[in-house]
């Protein structure tokens, strides 16, 4: 069952915070350390609708255990805790930035924006690529700076997209989202049946750590700390195993 109190404990909080912007950057970058994204779970998700989300079971299955989640499940569960905590939110949806300057479909991938004294900011705690580990401020052409990485939000065909950069590289695209509030029917039909197996054809996983983030494609190892970029293909077994126990935990 759903738990507020064993969310927060799995997130470090000994007791409700208050809704303020302090305590969700607290919450929003501990849920990507504590929390991560893996394809592995595309099983859990509706082929009818991927956001019809059973919150108990993905709860148990996520919060707990630390195994992790969907971007659909990990963002329905952090936005049913943000509102009983008393944050004031809408559920968006986006695109996710494909080969060939495209984009997924709108809606496909899913974030939240959150309301606090007068400022909107946007969370995501469910994203494969490189994105914000601390809430963003909804605002147009500005680079914000987290943890050595930029990010902006630009104006394009109607929709914002977000772009990050990492140290010595230029802009690059995550996706695209527009503010218009979202329920969760809205996901009915997305990937005509087949999206938990779209999303199942290449694992992909991703975690925040102390000084960046870190990421898992295939055998493609990223990390970003202080804002530099390292890849390396993961080819020794060895190594693959010590990555995989010193960030997810052993989980293979």
């Amino acid at each position: 069952m759903f738990s507020t109190d064993a969310y927060l404990a799995r997130l470090g909080f000994d007791r409700p915070p208050e809704p303020t912007l302090a305590n969700l950057r607290r919450l929003h970058l501990s849920h990507l350390m504590s929390v991560p994204y893996d394809t592995a779970h595309t099983h859990r998700l509706s082929a009818v609708n991927m956001a019809d989300i059973d919150v108990d079971k993905a709860f148990e299955a996520i919060v707990p255990t630390g195994a992790g989640g969907m971007c659909l499940e990990l963002n329905t569960l952090f936005a049913r805790l943000l509102r009983q905590l008393g944050y004031d939110l809408d559920v968006l949806s986006g695109g996710t930035y494909l080969p060939g300057d495209t984009f997924a479909p709108d809606p496909e991938h899913m974030l939240m924006l959150v309301r606090i004294d007068g400022e909107e900011w946007l969370a995501d705690v469910g994203h494969a690529g490189l994105c914000f580990t601390e809430p963003l401020r909804l605002v147009e052409d500005e680079p914000q700076w987290q943890y050595g990485c930029a990010f902006r939000l630009v104006r394009r065909d109607g929709f914002l997209v977000l772009q990050a950069r990492t140290l010595g590289h230029d802009w690059r695209t995550t996706y695209r989202f527009t503010t218009t509030p979202r329920t969760y029917d809205a996901w009915e039909g997305v990937g005509g049946g087949n999206g938990p197996a779209i999303l199942a054809a290449m694992r992909r996983r991703r975690r925040a750590t102390e000084r960046g983030q870190v990421f898992l494609t295939s055998n493609m190892f990223t990390t970003v700390e202080d804002g530099h970029e390292k890849v390396s293909v993961l080819v020794d077994p060895a190594q693959r195993a010590e990555v995989i126990a010193t960030y997810w935990e052993g989980r293979d």
